[in-house]
């Protein structure tokens, strides 16, 4: 649904009431290129050093991602506790 509000000083108001189901929901405005002072950019001014620790982050991340996984063989045994768990769900699927 396309509905139009205003803009006022960090708000925004729409011209006509609507009732939304949440009290949260993410939109899409468009704002005229005319409009705009300056387009900021998507990233914050963060120190470089935090910078780098974010992408050494990001790359661990994608390694434990992309890693293969090990052969059933060399797996560690199943403990009691994860033995409860699975059955559990099991019990819960009607297994």
């Amino acid at each position: 649904m396309r509905v139009e509000a205003l803009y006022d000083h960090g708000r925004l108001e729409f011209t006509r009431p609507l009732q939304l189901k949440h009290e949260c929901l993410r939109l899409i405005v468009e704002v005229p290129d005319e409009e705009l002072v300056t387009l900021m950019p998507a990233t914050c001014n963060l120190p470089p050093e935090v910078l780098a620790q974010a992408q050494a982050m990001r790359d661990r991340l994608d390694a434990s991602r992309h890693a293969p996984l090990p052969p059933d063989d060399e797996l560690p045994e199943l403990t009691a506790k994860q033995r409860e768990r699975i059955a559990a769900f099991a019990l819960r699927e009607g297994r």
